[in-house]
């Protein structure tokens, strides 16, 4: 570390402020040499581009949900029911939930720009693939929310998952861990009160399924996955990444549905 800021600034108050200037310069000159005013600055750019993500995160979402609602032709009163019940689900309030229907709107107009939302969307999101997985399984969740999507709903989806750029990700790896999702909190509820609904063989599968492994993995590799799908959907990280705090439902539903599937693989193996 250089220390010509330190001296000249500590020589400056000193003869401007005598003795208690000269303190106050050595403190400033100090800062400026050691980084400390660099990482301040860096933090304060560091807030406002997770602001940034925030905002674009939420606006996108509810964009991109309109378009996906309307990309068979028409939005039906079921699929604004469910987009209402998305929103209910997020736990939105009066603000949020008039911001969301504002931007869902517009998704579904005929001149909305699918190609220059997902591109901001990815140039601000790209080193926190976490939040753009999250991203689309909102969007699964959405379009699967009044039944099996229809094919041009499929194909919108398709096309986002694409755009998005998820390295090593398909839109197919994406619908093949929801629908497993779904399954499996739905057994979760049969297996209390109605056990004929209840398929122990079809729901260990589906715990391999969420958690992204064959079923002839090791305990190694069950535990390994566990703890990486653990680590990328932790609320806090992602809210730490730019997930809207409005969105952590999803991000907690997530984890619980992750914890759950490793402890059943668990006791089924005997581990």
């Amino acid at each position: 570390m250089s220390w010509t800021t330190t001296i000249l600034a500590g020589l400056i108050g000193l003869f401007f402020g005598g003795f208690p200037g000269f303190l106050i310069g050595l403190f400033v000159g100090f800062c400026v040499d050691s980084g400390l005013v660099d990482q301040w600055r860096n933090r304060g750019a560091h807030k406002h581009d997770r602001d940034k993500v925030k905002s674009l995160f939420f606006e996108s979402t509810f964009k991109i949900m309109g378009y996906v609602a309307k990309a068979d032709g028409r939005v039906s009163a079921h699929e604004i029911q469910a987009a209402e019940s998305v929103m209910h689900q997020l736990g939105l309030n009066a603000e949020q939930r008039h911001q969301a229907i504002e931007y869902f709107t517009r998704g579904k107009q005929g001149d909305f720009n699918l190609e220059n939302t997902l591109q901001e969307l990815r140039q601000h999101c790209w080193s926190h693939p976490s939040l753009l997985r999250t991203f689309l399984e909102i969007q699964i969740q959405m379009a699967y929310a009044e039944g099996q999507p229809s094919p041009a709903k499929r194909r919108a989806l398709e096309e986002i998952c694409q755009r998005i750029g998820l390295v090593g990700f398909s839109f197919d790896m994406f619908e093949q861990q929801f629908r497993a999702g779904q399954n499996y909190h739905s057994r979760q509820q049969y297996q209390g009160g109605q056990s004929h609904s209840y398929n122990p063989r079809q729901q260990l599968q589906e715990a391999y399924q969420i958690l992204g492994i064959s079923t002839d993995a090791t305990q190694v590799e069950v535990k390994k996955a566990y703890r990486k799908l653990m680590s990328q959907n932790h609320p806090d990280r992602l809210i730490a990444q730019g997930l809207p705090e409005a969105m952590i439902k999803v991000a907690t539903a997530k984890t619980q549905k992750i914890k759950q599937a490793y402890e059943d693989i668990c006791k089924a193996k005997g581990w």
